[in-house]
């Protein structure tokens, strides 16, 4: 890959960080709990299982628990 394409890639990568964090500062906090939840289940989902279906139930079941926590 050459040093234009990095480049690039690493741009398009810090926008999309600086703005999926902007449209997150207007959630409540049961709503931020659930996001993190089903971020952190589907990472775990897809580590136990390699797959589609188990990153899919990961963060189904993440966004569950974290939206029920306080």
């Amino acid at each position: 890959m050459n040093k234009i394409a990095r480049t690039t890639i690493k741009l398009a990568a810090a926008a999309a960080l600086v703005s999926s964090l902007a449209a997150c500062s207007g959630m409540s906090r049961q709503q931020a709990h659930a996001a993190i939840g089903a971020g952190a289940g589907g990472a775990l989902g897809y580590v136990l299982t390699g797959g589609p279906i188990g990153t899919i139930a990961g963060a189904a079941a993440g966004g569950l628990i974290g939206a029920g926590t306080r």
